[in-house]
């Protein structure tokens, strides 16, 4: 009996261990499959979102060409804006072509192969290099001219977009007036313009019937006839005014996208670019030609009807044969991404799956089960339960109070604390620089600076003299508006010059201005310097002389230290140094800064101050201040203007300062419509504006407005108009609105108009 129970305990021990055993794995089972579920999920969100990001690169590349595209057609058409006046050297260079052509085979100086195309057409250019030189017999019409020399222009832009577009083989233009421009160079013997361009799609796709919309469009695959493989082309038709004049294109072989597609994911599918024709332009395996299609490209027993090619929804979509596939529309080419790959059997991944998973649960049944339900309990849910409360706490009080927690995971507790913590005060620190950027945008918009950039390019050129001048000029009688003056970015000399100690921060010199030395700005990148300099001056003062020494490279010193102050300077002043005999050096200073100012905005002025009596120098400038024996050295003290130099300070101040308008409109009919002679008023105009202003002048223009009674009424108006300091301006407005309001009554108008600085104001 006794052995008897002994081996029904040992037999129900066994069962239990068995069915225990048994239910183990049976969960395991049932775990691996959710988990195979799981990752099937997982790698299929991955799959989706590594195929997008690959799509989007895809996409990026071609937002280089449209942006490109959209850069040559403004720039061609802003050409007829302001065309070129004088013929450039590359219209005088072209040549004879054959029977009745003209090309660009012998490139003028200083340009080279890398710098422009080779414009090529049909014409008699003969006979137009004799209407450049005034003999007056030409076949070509000026704006068969202007447009060549719009195609010239446009090298610069092929140059750039070439170096943009790695993939890039050609950038041209073709002109339906019988020529093309096309980059790089290649002589005529090789490639020249024929009437059979007209019939390629980069020129037929951009006509008004084919593009009335002017959009960007993009060609079917070919073969390169030069030999430099598959090809696509986008192109842009290009219009002056409304009349179509031809098409900006880029022709750009398919070897990049080929890297891209072979490159995702290989070995296990194939993606494939294809355009709206079904026509192949890349493939993970397949080497391609200008027939390659889509439909040849896909796997055995795939149809290419069973694809839904819209593309609407970005998710994999099964097919037969075990495959899937996934599709992605490019938003800047009228072309698809399609990846299509063998997809495992659900059961075949489980097998996969089980081999490692079922020896771990083997090692670990009877011993690891309810050790790790405690271990993990206790070191990972409990504490990452605590810590997703504490982060919840953190985002709403941020003085959460401290759980128990183990000490492993207490640095990541203090860690959140402190990142929320420094986040809350980064909030703050952006709301406050945000209201500060708010009331300087608010100044700015209330007043701009003026900024006089004083350039020296020697020492010992009287540009701190001349700069000093210039604060003493604008700071006199001007308390309300401060005026500083600086040397940057070397200052060291100032001090010693002016007389105060170098630790100070800002010196209130006699005459009325502050000297700034206060350049403390922080561990910032050199490029960035001028920019933060400025911000902290444009809130302080309204009137801003500073004076640059340049040192080393010029090119180099004016792009990281004044090019980001010339959007803000009113004046710039290129001293020239007494020892630049012919100009020589000055002139390409000043070329130099003309690269990056605009003329509309800013004035550049060369002065010559003479620190010598037996200074030669004989260039052309635009103010000499002559020497001036005995001459004070500027410093601490009050100082007075000399006579010779007041005339040249003041003057320059008068140009910067007088840029306000204003314009009074004296018409020529009363009673609505009927003709009247308002000379007289136009007189008394004029002395009104004189004697506020200090001057007027007087024009005629032609207008129409719009009577309630009479309809639209024709008349002529005069012009009156003066320009004047922005002082004088809010001095004097009120009373020039008052004088309008008695030139309407004693006219006889229903409203008088006012403009000021190009702003229109009915009285």
């Amino acid at each position: 009996m006794e052995k008897f129970e002994a081996r029904q305990f040992t037999a129900r021990y066994n069962k239990i261990m068995l069915y225990t055993f048994f239910a183990v794995l049976l969960v395991s089972a049932l775990l691996i499959a959710i988990q195979t579920v799981s990752e099937e999920e997982h790698e299929k969100s991955q799959l989706i979102e590594q195929f997008k990001t690959e799509s989007v690169a895809i996409d990026n590349l071609l937002v280089r060409v449209t942006v490109l595209l959209d850069m040559m057609q403004t720039n061609a058409q802003d050409f007829f804006q302001d065309p070129r006046i004088s013929s450039s050297s590359y219209l005088k260079s072209l040549s004879v072509i054959g029977t009745n052509g003209y090309g660009l085979d012998n490139i003028p100086s200083p340009y080279s192969a890398e710098d422009t195309g080779n414009l090529t057409g049909e014409g008699n250019v003969a006979a137009f290099n004799k209407d450049l030189n005034n003999d007056g017999v030409t076949t070509f019409n000026s704006d068969l001219k202007n447009e060549i020399e719009m195609a010239f222009a446009l090298n610069s832009s092929f140059k750039s977009t070439r170096d943009s577009v790695p993939n890039a083989a050609w950038v041209y233009y073709t002109s339906k007036n019988k020529f093309i421009n096309i980059y790089p160079w290649v002589p005529s013997s090789e490639f020249k313009f024929s009437d059979k361009l007209y019939k390629k799609e980069f020129y037929t796709l951009g006509v008004p019937e084919s593009n009335p919309d002017r959009n960007i469009f993009w060609t079917s695959v070919y073969l390169d006839e030069a030999g430099k493989g598959t090809m696509v082309t986008a192109a842009k038709p290009v219009y002056r005014h409304n009349e179509f004049l031809g098409t900006v294109a880029i022709d750009f072989t398919l070897e990049e996208l080929g890297n891209y597609v072979k490159e995702f994911r290989p070995g296990i599918g194939e993606m494939s670019i294809v355009n709206s024709a079904g026509q192949l332009l890349a493939h993970t395996t397949i080497k391609l030609t200008d027939t390659s299609t889509f439909k040849n490209a896909l796997p055995e027993g795939i149809d290419a009807e069973d694809i839904n090619a819209s593309c609407q929804d970005l998710n994999l979509v099964q097919l037969s044969q075990g495959y899937q596939y996934i599709c992605y529309q490019l938003k800047n080419a009228p072309w698809q991404v399609i990846y299509i790959e063998k997809k495992q059997l659900f059961i075949a991944r489980i097998f996969s799956s089980i081999g490692i998973v079922f020896i771990v649960l083997l090692a670990s049944l009877g011993i690891l089960l309810y050790v790790i339900k405690k271990i993990t309990f206790r070191e990972f849910i409990y504490p990452a339960a605590s810590l997703v409360r504490h982060i919840s706490k953190q985002g709403t009080d941020k003085n959460a109070p401290n759980r128990l927690i183990p000490a492993a995971w207490k640095p990541w507790f203090y860690k959140i604390s402190e990142t929320f913590q420094q986040n809350r005060n980064l909030i703050n620190e952006i709301k406050q620089k945000n209201t500060e950027l708010t009331d300087l945008n608010i100044a700015l918009e209330r007043y701009m600076p003026k900024f006089i950039l004083v350039v020296s390019l020697e020492s010992n050129s009287g540009a701190t003299t001349v700069g000093s001048y210039f604060a003493g000029s604008l700071a006199k009688g001007r308390n309300d508006k401060k005026t500083v003056y600086m040397e940057y970015p070397v200052n060291q000399h100032t001090s010693g010059r002016f007389g105060y100690d170098e630790q100070e921060r800002i010196y209130k010199h006699a005459n009325g201005f502050d000297i700034w030395n206060d350049f403390d700005l922080g561990d910032v990148p050199e490029e960035a310097e001028s920019s933060l300099l400025m911000t902290q001056i444009l809130n302080q003062y309204a009137n801003i002389v500073m004076h640059a020494s340049i040192k080393g490279d010029v090119d180099r010193f004016i792009d990281v230290y004044l090019e980001p102050l010339f959007r803000y300077t009113k004046a710039i002043v290129v001293m020239v140094p007494n020892t630049d005999a012919t100009g020589e050096k000055t002139a390409a200073v000043v070329k130099s800064i003309q690269r990056h100012v605009r003329q509309d905005q800013t004035t550049l002025y060369t002065v010559l101050n003479r620190v010598s009596d037996n200074a030669s120098v004989n260039a052309k400038v635009d103010f000499d201040i002559p020497y001036i024996a005995g001459l004070p050295v500027v410093g601490g003290t009050e100082f007075s203007i000399p006579e010779r130099a007041t005339k040249v300070i003041n003057e320059i101040v008068e140009r910067i300062e007088r840029v306000h308008q204003v314009c009074i409109f004296i018409p020529t009919t009363i009673n609505i419509d009927q003709p009247f002679d308002s000379t007289l008023y136009v007189n008394r105009t004029m002395v009104f504006l004189g004697e506020k202003f200090g001057g007027a002048t007087s024009s005629q223009a032609k207008g129409v407005w719009n009577s309630d009674s009479s309809g639209i009424v024709n008349e002529v108006v005069h012009l009156v108009v003066s320009y004047t300091t922005e002082d004088d301006l809010n001095k004097f407005a009120n009373e020039v609105i008052e004088y309008i309001k008695v030139l309407k009554t004693e006219l006889q108008q229903d409203a008088m108009a006012l403009e000021i600085n190009k702003k229109m104001i009915l009285v």
